[in-house]
Order: structure tokens, then C-alpha cells, then sequence
């Protein structure tokens, strides 16, 4: 199993999808997956509830306001990140294999991705991520989905309660 321990992202209009590039930047394997409308889809549907039971701070807010909370955290995180320019993206002669599966799981303060081929039973890859490079994996997606007009919501977590305070 390969430690994919830089994470950057290509949106691929002709594709269609989104090319999940691991160890682009560092000395590691190179690892190219592609992401499909409906695998990211699926993930940023269940990332609310994934940052509600693994943020402490979300998780102690009343109900009404835990995704406000949740909008909050997500957007302080993008201020923490550092970004590759597009230009530097060098993808053009590397196989890209089809994520079937993304599973995530949280244990100590931190996020375990694991990446799963078609048809394998044990991943291909995996990233050890904090919090904040947690939201920013969600942000990259986010952002990937409204450039291939995918049909994401303009935010990532529900704000809608924002809007009814300020109306």
C-alpha cells in the first residue's frame, strides 16, 4: 500500500471527471486516480454528517448551528492550505486507474483515506490527514464539482440558517 502523502487535483472537462494525483510533488510513488460524478457526489453528500461526529467543536453546538459551525471551520481551513498552480500539474503520460471506493475513517484527531481500485479487495493508497487537510481534500472536491457543473450545492455544508438570520 503506497502512503500518498501530497493529494492535487485536475479538473478534466473532456473526462468528465476529476483526477486525484497522490505524491505529484514529493519523492514518493505517483498514483492517479479518476473520480467520478457519482463517487464525489456521494462523498460530499455524507461529509456534513462526517465533520459533525468527528469535529469537537461542531459537535457541541446545538443542532441549528452545528452546520454554520461546520461553514466556518471549512472556511478557515482554506486560508491554512497551499497551492500548486494548474500549469504544474504534469499529468499527461501517467495511467490513471478508476477509484471504485474512497473509505475514511477518523481515530485520534486524525482522518485515514484509503483508495480503492476497481475490483481490488485491498487499497492501492492511503493519506493520513488533520482536520483542516481534511476540509481542504472536501473544498478541492467541492470546487472540482461546480467547474464540471455537477450539480453541488454553492456551499459545501448547509448554511441555510445563516440566511434565514440575515433575511
Amino acid at each position: 500500500m503506497i502512503n500518498l502523502a501530497s493529494l492535487s487535483f485536475h479538473f478534466d472537462p473532456v473526462e468528465d471527471r476529476i483526477r486525484l494525483i497522490g505524491n505529484l510533488s514529493n519523492s514518493h510513488q505517483r498514483v492517479d486516480f479518476w473520480l467520478t460524478r457519482r463517487l464525489v457526489l456521494r462523498l460530499l453528500d455524507a461529509s456534513d454528517q462526517l465533520i459533525k461526529k468527528t469535529s469537537e467543536k461542531v459537535s457541541q453546538m446545538p443542532a441549528e448551528h452545528q452546520s454554520a459551525m461546520a461553514q466556518f471551520e471549512h472556511d478557515e481551513a482554506q486560508q491554512q492550505q497551499s497551492v500548486l498552480k494548474e500549469e504544474s500539474l504534469d499529468h499527461t503520460d501517467e495511467t490513471v486507474q478508476l477509484l471504485q471506493r474512497l473509505d475514511i475513517s477518523f481515530r485520534d484527531g486524525r482522518y485515514q483515506l484509503g483508495f480503492f481500485e476497481n475490483g481490488q479487495a485491498e487499497a492501492t493508497g492511503f493519506s493520513i490527514l488533520s482536520y483542516a487537510e481534511m476540509h481542504q481534500i472536501l473544498h478541492w472536491l467541492h470546487k472540482g464539482c461546480q467547474q464540471l457543473e455537477w450539480g453541488a450545492p454553492s456551499v459545501l455544508f448547509d448554511s441555510g440558517e445563516i440566511e434565514k438570520r440575515l433575511q
